[in-house]
């Protein structure tokens, strides 16, 4: 063939644009066409109704609305639907949704210490670090707040045989003092100084949640070494001076070595069980 024939209409190098279009698979057809645009008042009726379902407990319904598009990181509305607040009226929750403004789905998850519906959202992308606008609070430090020590976990990650999972440290006020228990093994007793009177040291279980080598109270502007926050509360365990009787303003007072002993064996998400 010359020149010209090749390049003439339906020769051998003249290209077949509708044979080459056919042979185009649908699906690479359809994921190169523009994404639609979503609509935001679907978009914001999936949410409410994936709020409802976690405020109902209902892991289908919170699967239902995922699955319609709800975003798991929305914000509650800054006037919160009543049907919804009605759900939790005169409780610490209603505070929560009304007043302390940006709560998510997660955040009121942690608040009910629904420990499946919390682990499905964070399987869809909910952001655990996320904080409200008026206190800065987060999920752990709501689920925290309510006393949910799973929930807490959960959202601090602690796997179910890792070293957290395994170790819990017991507190008895009684006997004043501490154990690090590991494998259902009790280690050897150690001297504590809990809270004194007017500031006794809260029973109950939880959750370290930070640690700290060296800190100073916010509130009484006192040396705290190796400090253990409890559950995001205003109280850990820390190295301190002990008398041999309850003398804190409510933390849990250790001796320096036992508290650098205690700060280096126990990670973030170990349970504390105090009574």
């Amino acid at each position: 063939q010359s020149a010209l024939e090749q390049l003439a209409p339906g020769s051998a190098r003249e290209p077949d644009r509708e044979s080459e279009a056919a042979a185009i698979p649908f699906e690479v057809v359809v994921a190169r066409l523009p994404a639609p645009t979503p609509d935001p008042a679907v978009q914001a009726a999936a949410l409410l109704e994936l709020f409802r379902a976690v405020a109902d407990s209902k892991i289908d319904g919170v699967r239902a609305a995922l699955a319609s598009g709800a975003d798991p990181n929305g914000e509650m509305p800054s006037t919160p639907p009543a049907d919804i607040v009605s759900r939790f009226r005169n409780t610490a929750i209603e505070y929560v949704i009304v007043v302390a403004k940006g709560v998510t789905p997660l955040m009121l998850g942690a608040c009910k210490g629904d420990r499946e519906i919390v682990e499905l959202l964070l399987q869809h992308g909910a952001n655990r670090s996320a904080r409200t606008k008026r206190h800065g609070t987060t999920a752990v430090w709501l689920a925290g707040y309510f006393g949910h020590v799973e929930v807490m976990q959960l959202l601090l990650g602690v796997e179910p045989d890792s070293e957290a999972a395994r170790t819990r440290v017991e507190i008895d006020l009684a006997e004043q003092t501490a154990r690090i228990v590991r494998d259902e093994i009790a280690g050897d007793a150690m001297p504590i100084s809990s809270g004194r009177r007017g500031f006794a040291t809260p029973k109950g279980q939880f959750v370290v949640t930070d640690k700290h080598r060296q800190w100073r109270s916010t509130l009484y502007h006192a040396s705290m070494p190796f400090f253990m926050r409890l559950s995001g509360r205003d109280f850990g365990m820390h190295a301190g001076y002990l008398p041999g009787y309850p003398a804190s303003h409510g933390c849990i007072r250790l001796g320096h070595k036992h508290a650098q002993e205690l700060y280096s064996q126990i990670p973030i998400g170990t349970r504390v069980v105090i009574k």
